[in-house]
């Protein structure tokens, strides 16, 4: 006597001889529902109806679609279909019971197929673009030639402003060939030389300075702190921008504290600013103070001696105001 395959249990002999489970032990192994009137078996396991469509099912190759087809399937182009999603490419008229024509993997009705074979006869008659292998449909307005090929210009943007936008006009039929790139009207007249990194404006002359990624009228190529040419070639740079050596070493805080100017020598770093080793003194008795005690006092330092005979008055709002600043400091403000 053969046992049912869920429960183990003997099968009724009296049933179904070719049974191999009981009605009641028989569910889908996806679902764990009982199956039904209707089911699958797929390698010794049972699945529902729904199940079976959503695992093994055909599915519509229509791309909005890629759902399980139920009913009637429609085989064309190697594919499955639903019946209504099988049309023509270009009209949209159902092809189920109609004849089509394939073209480049799509399926046209035979009218469009014929409007489709005139249109491509007169495009025959039209220069074709070396990059996209379409015809040119505007030749006056669209087509350049770029390395002895035709193509449409739109294809490329300009090769100094890199956007086709920044100058002002796409590429069209008036862009031109210039050192083996292609430019737009704009910069073809000034050489290809581009706009100026500071003014924006183009670049006609040959007075003209090459740095810092990009190129400068000459008059323009200045310290971007107080705008003064550079003496001579050398110059510093900051975030992409030129600057003086004054300049740059006030945003880097490498100015003396006294003289305003480039610290030299041995660099002392007090009160938050740098100091040249001679100018680091008393401002009371003027005796350095390199490597020994100090307070600051309106900005300024002076030694402990010099503090000491301050009134009261004055070392009490002095004393108050380092322990705030070293309250903010711990606080990291």
């Amino acid at each position: 006597m053969q046992n049912c395959q869920v429960c183990n249990e003997p099968l009724d002999p009296a049933g179904d001889s070719t049974a191999t489970v009981h009605y009641e032990c028989a569910c889908c192994v996806c679902c764990l529902e009982p199956l039904g009137k209707e089911f699958y078996e797929v390698k010794g396991s049972f699945l529902c109806r729904e199940d079976y469509f959503l695992l093994h099912g055909q599915r519509c190759a229509h791309g909005s679609c890629g759902e399980v087809i139920h009913g009637k399937v429609i085989s064309g182009l190697g594919k499955t279909w639903h019946e209504s999603h099988f049309a023509c490419g270009s009209c949209g008229v159902q092809l189920a019971t109609a004849p089509f024509v394939a073209r480049h993997s799509h399926a046209f009705c035979i009218p469009c197929n014929v409007k489709m074979k005139s249109l491509a006869a007169k495009d025959s008659a039209k220069p074709e673009c070396a990059k996209c292998n379409r015809p040119i449909q505007d030749p006056a307005n669209e087509m350049t030639v770029f390395k002895n090929q035709t193509v449409h210009a739109s294809h490329f943007d300009c090769f100094v402003c890199g956007n086709s936008d920044s100058c002002g006009s796409a590429l069209d039929a008036k862009c031109k060939e210039l050192d083996s790139r292609l430019v737009c009207p704009a910069h073809a007249e000034s050489g290809g030389k581009g706009t100026c990194k500071k003014c924006a404006k183009i670049v006609r002359t040959e007075r003209n300075m090459v740095a810092l990624g990009g190129i400068y009228h000459l008059e323009c190529f200045v310290c971007t702190k107080c705008e003064t040419p550079f003496p001579t070639s050398a110059f510093w740079e900051i975030k992409g921008d030129p600057y003086c050596e004054v300049h740059y070493n006030q945003w880097m805080g490498s100015i003396c504290g006294h003289c305003n100017d480039v610290s030299t020598g041995r660099v002392v770093t007090a009160m938050g600013r740098k100091w040249c080793e001679d100018h680091f003194f008393c401002h009371t008795c003027f005796g350095s103070l390199v490597n020994s005690k100090f307070v600051s006092w309106d900005a300024k330092p002076v030694c402990k001696k010099c503090y000491d005979v301050l009134p009261r008055s004055v070392r009490q709002t002095v004393h108050r105001r380092e322990e705030a600043e070293k309250k903010r400091m711990k606080a990291g403000i």
